[in-house]
């Protein structure tokens, strides 16, 4: 291998100026999560400073946080004492990182270009026959669990994400169903909504049924299959982002909440339409109050989507999976990373990243059932008619 095949590992930090201070190498360095960071001028690369340098500098200052605002990185940084090219051969590299220890590899193209830094143990993990993995995003699908990096795929089919839009859409149109029956049976035993009284107490009401659709298609989305299969994805992700092996006892052990899951961004959505539901009602009665209302709610989302989206993943969307569910998500993980290994500098265009992120395939399950549910009814009916005629 060379080190262009471990282009994915290679993080692309920024060089530093000469008269950059040494506070902001520490916040590149943290950002990033590299122990070193370049130093360029005039677009030439000129010196490293690493953590360790900037530890020395502090270890004898009495006012640490003024001096490592002051001091240049020029004043602390070291020569560097390799560059890898892309072509050349990993081997090579650690022969060199042997004879001059380094925090971190700088990277150059053939024509000198800088690429960036390669971490000592990215380097030794692909000496190691061990995959580089760049961040995985993954979908739960009836025909089962859906993971890629952007540029390669492994597990559920396109049908399989189109089915995910098409079962999320029928929850939903059961929660609909379900509430448009509650506010029938009112009507019909209750004689609502003649009785109602206006203003606020249909603010009230509006709210009140949207919260109930809302609970219902939670409700039914908890107890279906997809709940375990999304909990069997978020496991085996974990389980690849830190380092474990991919043994179902290893990955049972994993949690079921994900910072990156598409639930927080769920929560939000339905904290905003929630918001423009509650505020379009509050300002046909106030159109003043409803102004201020809208602040308030902004203000709200703003502070708890995050939160909220992490207690949906706990209670709601995901669930202890089975024993096949974990089973079958760790399948495809080891599919993914199989791929990952044969192909390590894998690069697609941004179109087919676009479609391996599985949005557009659930969109499309999601827009079929819901314009079937609107007119399939009337086609049914005029087939009907066209028949009987």
């Amino acid at each position: 291998m060379i080190v262009r095949d471990l282009s994915d590992a290679v993080k692309h930090v920024p060089p530093l100026a000469p008269d950059d201070s040494a506070a902001r190498a520490i916040r590149i360095m943290k950002a990033k999560g590299v122990p070193a960071v370049l130093v360029a001028e005039d677009n030439r690369l000129v010196g490293m400073v690493s953590e360790a340098d900037i530890v020395a500098l502090a270890a004898s200052a009495s006012e640490v946080r003024d001096l490592l605002r002051s001091t240049h990185v020029s004043e602390v940084m070291q020569p560097i004492a390799l560059i890898a090219l892309e072509h050349q051969v990993l081997t090579s590299v650690a022969d060199e990182v042997r004879l001059r220890p380094v925090p971190a590899i700088p990277v150059a193209a053939s024509d000198g270009r800088y690429l960036g830094v390669l971490l000592t143990r990215d380097l030794l993990a692909a000496m190691a026959g061990e995959p580089i993995v760049p961040a995985i995003a993954g979908l739960a699908t009836p025909l089962g669990v859906y993971l890629t990096t952007g540029a390669l795929r492994a597990g559920a089919t396109d049908l399989g994400l189109v089915a995910t839009g098409a079962a999320l859409m029928l929850l939903n149109l059961c929660a609909v169903g379900a509430v448009s029956a509650m506010t029938w049976l009112a009507s019909r035993f209750l004689h609502w909504p003649h009785t109602l009284p206006s203003g606020a107490a249909e603010v009230a009401i509006a709210a009140a049924l949207y919260g109930i659709e809302v609970l219902i298609f939670l409700l039914l989305l908890r107890l279906s299959p997809l709940t375990g299969i999304h909990a069997a994805e978020h496991m085996v992700v974990r389980a690849v982002e830190e380092g474990e092996d991919l043994t179902p006892e290893k990955v049972r052990q994993m949690p079921r909440v994900h910072p990156r899951c598409g639930t927080n961004l769920m929560a939000l959505v339905v904290l905003l339409l929630a918001a423009y539901q509650l505020v379009s009602s509050i300002q046909g009665v106030d159109s003043e109050f409803g102004a201020f209302a809208l602040v308030i709610l902004v203000v709200f989302v703003a502070f708890t989507w995050r939160r909220l989206g992490a207690g949906l993943q706990r209670w709601v969307t995901t669930k202890r999976p089975s024993d096949r569910q974990l089973a079958g998500a760790i399948r495809v993980a080891d599919s993914l990373l199989a791929q990952v290994q044969a192909r390590p500098s894998a690069n697609v265009s941004v179109p087919k990243r676009i479609w391996h992120s599985g949005f557009i395939q659930v969109l499309v399950g999601f827009f079929v059932v819901a314009l079937a549910a609107e007119y399939g009814p009337r086609l049914a009916v005029q087939a009907w008619h066209l028949m009987a005629g």
